[in-house]
């Protein structure tokens, strides 16, 4: 390989190689924002109350249609 050539090929690889590793940090963040947007336990803790009276119409339902059933 001629010197211009080689220089050439060089930059293409060092180009590669810089935009592989913006393309690993931008994934890395965007994880950490997946992971925060989804993140069900913050979600509870800002609004346990909430939650929990959640739970207790969930297990009131579920127990009033497990009973109709029983006496069907």
């Amino acid at each position: 390989m001629n010197g211009p050539s080689h220089e050439r090929l060089d930059a293409l690889r060092e180009g590669v190689e810089e935009q592989e590793h913006e393309l690993h940090v931008a994934l890395e963040e965007l994880e950490g924002v997946a992971r925060r947007a989804f993140d069900v336990r913050r979600w509870i803790r800002a609004r346990p109350q909430l939650w929990i009276g959640g739970a207790f119409l969930v297990g009131a339902w579920i127990g009033v249609r497990t009973r109709a059933n029983r006496e069907v």
